[in-house]
């Protein structure tokens, strides 16, 4: 016999006890003395240091929170060079060693300079100086391109493992989170902001030290041979990185608004790629082509501000080189006439003048490089700070069965809103059954997504008590959890990847080819599969997809693989004919004569074959949100 079960949304004259549920990370944030709270209040069980007793409506109750998501560590410990480069120090160390290699054998020149001057002034034999002259000029050219090289091998490894790490971090992510932050977005931290944090390392690392180091040496060097011309070449400098430290401040904010308009971008392109079918159908293309003709123009903009500030740097370089050369020749012209200054430490000077552009300007891009760097590290920090879903529950529970419950799930005065909405669901009571199909109907809106959304945990309820296969959803790990769920979303979303794939998706173990192919047949989408040119080993998306019935029954078949117990199917048959709605409908009702399958629906065809049924009704706009605000302030108080 059919049940149905008549849920008013706006039924708050409950008599069962509320549960409430705090952060797991923060157990302190409860009832105290000296807060309105009570002895009682802040007793805790002593069967496990997570639950708690409470009275709820005169009823002694103890409560386990619900883990929230799991903060992610501090934001200074995120990214340390120190972590960043582990595995590749060795590989560093060389490169580093080469570049100092490099750097000294450029200063040896000017000595070598100097004997092949003082030979010709002789009128000696130059071959040796100038064979010492030309191994020194090899010795920097090779160092140098030896460290390029380990360099290059370093930063690849380095962004290899930050990208790995940031996948791995997004991926844990809630939906809430990952649908806030936007695909485009995501997509630029990984790629851009991924680049721009190893030239940050680098140029921490390698490039300013190398650079410091030669600058500091040539320096030296050149006030030994004479300190005076050295303090002129000096002056010139400085008053050329005068403009330059003002160029170099703009360069973070320039480098912030650039990766800020390349994710705006972004998240735009993949928007209007998701919905190139409706564009097109509505001639909308114009539209679309404004809006991100808007968006690559504030991109262009950004980028052009960044490249007239990064264009400044060398120019400015040269000119102190500039003016220290003229200064230094008149100066120096003026000391040989006067037989004060030897030529060949002319000679030396003005070579070392000339070496010494190169490191100036490898420290100002270099700093360059590190404001740059840090904005993009401040963003994926941001990113990696984000709270993950909890993996663990508060309490070390044995994993409930089916066969222990006779629920499958059950709702206890549960509420929720979404972030700057209207309520969605307010004081929500029903069960499933263990078994048997059940049909959860409703109009549009009134939260029959939204109860899949929080059986899987891709949301919290503000209040109320869900209890999955008879344990409360809070004690559960995640990942359990959502093994013993087969989930079918209303929008039969399909991997971009083989048909097989898809379908291996089910289960953690290798499934086996029969298998695949009765779970088509179940859902009457073998025939067409078989006559697709690779069949189960075709690549769908990028052109090649599916029909949108043909993609529902893929899931459904999908779903039909899997071990779970609990099958959550939203709007399943809402594409499929008459013929291939009965075909699944069967599979469904033989499915349920085991399992529990609970199917969102509007169809009556579909309705008509549930064992049970569950009505929703929004809730009341006026009455609903007034008895929700005076229980989020009563909760508000509790918790103060």
């Amino acid at each position: 016999m059919r049940q149905t079960h008549e849920v008013n949304a706006v039924r708050a004259e409950a008599h069962m006890p509320t549960v409430r549920t705090y952060p797991a990370e923060d157990p302190g944030a409860r009832p105290d003395k000296g807060k309105g709270g009570t002895d009682h209040d802040n007793r805790r069980s002593k069967r496990t240091p997570y639950s708690y007793r409470r009275t709820v409506r005169g009823i002694p109750t103890t409560v386990v929170p619900a883990p929230r998501p799991v903060a992610a560590p501090s934001v200074r410990a995120l990214l340390p060079l120190a972590e960043l480069t582990r595995g590749s120090r060795a590989t560093l160390f060389l490169a580093v060693a080469s570049a100092w290699c490099s750097t000294g054998a450029g200063l040896a020149l000017p000595w070598a300079i100097m004997g092949t001057t003082a030979s010709l002034t002789r009128h000696e034999p130059i071959a040796e100086p100038v064979l010492w002259l030309s191994a020194l000029a090899l010795a920097a050219a090779g160092c140098q391109a030896g460290s390029g090289w380990l360099l290059a091998r370093a930063g690849e490894d380095l962004v290899l493992r930050l990208r790995r790490r940031i996948i791995d971090h997004v991926m844990r992510l809630p939906l809430a989170a990952l649908q806030a932050q936007g695909a485009g977005d995501i997509t630029a931290r990984i790629t851009s902001d991924c680049s721009l944090v190893r030239a940050w390392a680098e140029a921490t690392l390698v490039h300013l030290p190398v650079a410091a180091l030669g600058t500091a040496a040539t320096l030296t060097t050149m006030a030994w041979f004479d300190p005076a011309l050295t303090l002129l070449t000096l002056g010139a400098f400085i008053t050329a990185g005068v403009p330059l430290t003002g160029v170099i401040k703009r360069t973070r904010r320039a480098a912030e608004a650039q990766q800020t308009a390349l994710a705006d971008l972004g998240q735009r392109l993949f928007a209007t790629s998701a919905a190139f079918t409706p564009i097109k159908a509505y001639c909308h293309e114009a539209m679309a082509v404004a809006r991100l003709g808007h968006a690559a123009a504030r991109l262009s903009s950004a980028s052009t501000t960044t490249a007239r500030l990064q264009s400044l740097m060398g120019p400015l370089v040269a000119l102190g080189q500039q003016v220290a050369v003229v200064a230094v020749t008149v100066v120096a012209a003026q000391r040989i006439t006067a037989s004060e200054l030897p030529s060949a430490t002319v000679s030396a000077f003005f070579f070392l003048l000339l070496y010494l552009t190169s490191p100036v300007t490898v420290a100002v891009l270099g700093v360059g490089q590190l404001r740059a760097g840090r904005a993009a590290r401040a963003r994926l920090t941001f990113l990696l700070g984000l709270m993950t879903e909890p993996a663990e529950p508060p309490q070390s529970l044995v994993r409930p069965t089916i066969a222990t419950s006779q629920e499958a799930v059950s709702f206890q005065h549960v509420s929720f809103t979404y972030s700057g909405a209207t309520p969605t669901l307010h004081q929500l009571s029903f069960t499933v059954p263990a078994t048997g199909l059940t049909a959860l109907t409703g109009p549009s809106g009134a939260g029959k997504s939204t109860v899949f959304a929080l059986i899987n945990r891709f949301a919290e309820a503000d209040e109320g008590c869900i209890r999955i296969l008879g344990q409360d959803i809070g004690a559960w790990r995640l990942p359990v959890l959502r093994r013993h769920i087969a989930y079918v979303d209303q929008h039969a979303s399909v991997l971009e990847g083989t048909i097989r794939e898809n379908l291996q998706m089910a289960r953690d173990r290798s499934i086996r080819e029969d298998e695949l192919w009765e779970a088509l047949e179940t859902v009457g989408l073998r025939e067409a599969v078989r006559r697709l040119p690779q069949t189960l080993d075709t690549h769908l998306g990028r052109g090649r997809d599916l029909s949108g019935g043909q993609r529902q029954r893929l899931v459904l078949a999908r779903a039909l693989l899997s071990d779970a117990v609990l099958f959550l199917l939203d709007e399943p048959t809402s594409q499929l004919d008459d013929a291939s709605e009965q075909r699944v409908m069967g599979a469904l009702n033989r499915l349920a004569k085991t399992r529990a399958v609970v199917m969102a629906t509007h169809r009556h065809s579909s309705v008509r074959h549930a064992d049970h049924t569950v009505a929703i009704t929004p809730p009341a706009p006026d009455d609903t949100s007034s008895r929700l605000v005076a229980a989020r302030r009563r909760c508000s108080k509790e918790r103060s």
